[in-house]
């Protein structure tokens, strides 16, 4: 009686399956795709978050107006507005924040989960003062960060460009003095002028060194150096480069005073 094979064979007597040197192929096949398509799908994940992020900052920048409809077209002034203005309480434990009523939030949130609307999708961290990788959002409670120069903040103009200079003492102290009575009606073309946006985009303008090359690097959280999502005073929004020291460029404008162009443009060199 013959003993049956340990091989399969079809039914032509042939071995039926792979053999070491095809298994390897295979495998090789697909680590070859899987290195082809994983850029192609981090490219597509960072184009949805671009979208969820402007979406949204257009829903921000829809609320900010209205706060200006019905607060006679003034911006909301307090220390570290441009931080504070909505959103949960965060690690930071601040409330109550104004905005929050003009996107149908309670003042005075103490969940993550309750302040979606300001969570960046991408907010990987990168905010001094924390741990590098802990989300913004989760520090302060919101990932976006409000145009110091319109709603004010802790710190006066001159602190924010170094070297000082007479040209920046003087912007500093132009928009120092108009601020305090700053109207949405005063300000220059709001199709161009920076609201609000990722809590890296200031940044451009620190002088202070950051504890770690890394930080900046990792608050640019869309994938592109010095990219970020931004919206408009008139409430649309875009993917687009904040250039080092830049106040204006043909994209847009940080200040909101069209007579301090000049200067602002002669500070960064043009």
């Amino acid at each position: 009686m013959r003993r049956n094979s340990s091989k399969r064979t079809g039914s032509a007597g042939r071995r039926v399956g792979f053999t070491l040197i095809e298994l390897l192929v295979v495998i090789a096949v697909v680590v070859l795709l899987i290195a082809i398509l994983l850029p192609a799908l981090r490219k597509a994940k960072q184009v949805a978050q671009r979208v969820v992020c402007g979406n949204h900052l257009r829903q921000l920048a829809i609320a900010w107006n209205l706060y200006l409809d019905d607060n006679d077209e003034r911006f909301y002034r307090t220390t570290n507005a441009n931080l504070y203005y909505g959103g949960w309480r965060g690690s930071k434990d601040v409330a109550p924040r104004v905005l929050n009523n003009y996107l149908s939030l309670a003042a005075d949130l103490a969940s993550e989960n309750d302040a979606k609307v300001f969570r960046c999708p991408a907010d990987r961290g990168g905010m001094p003062g924390a741990t590098l990788r802990q989300k913004v959002y989760q520090v302060i409670g919101t990932s976006y960060q409000t145009n110091i120069f319109l709603v004010g903040g802790a710190l006066s103009f001159p602190l924010w460009y170094s070297p000082m200079t007479a040209d920046t003492t003087a912007l500093g102290d132009a928009i120092n003095q108009r601020i305090v009575n700053l109207k949405r009606g005063n300000v220059h073309n709001a199709s161009q002028l920076l609201l609000i946006g990722d809590y890296g985009w200031i940044n451009q303008w620190k002088p202070t060194p950051f504890p770690d090359p890394e930080w900046k690097q990792i608050a640019e959280w869309h994938g592109r150096p010095d990219y970020h999502c931004m919206a408009f005073l008139d409430g649309h929004a875009k993917f687009l480069e904040i250039r080092k020291g830049f106040w204006v460029t043909g994209e847009y404008a940080v200040l909101p005073f069209a007579d301090l162009y000049p200067v602002g443009r002669r500070i960064q060199g043009e």
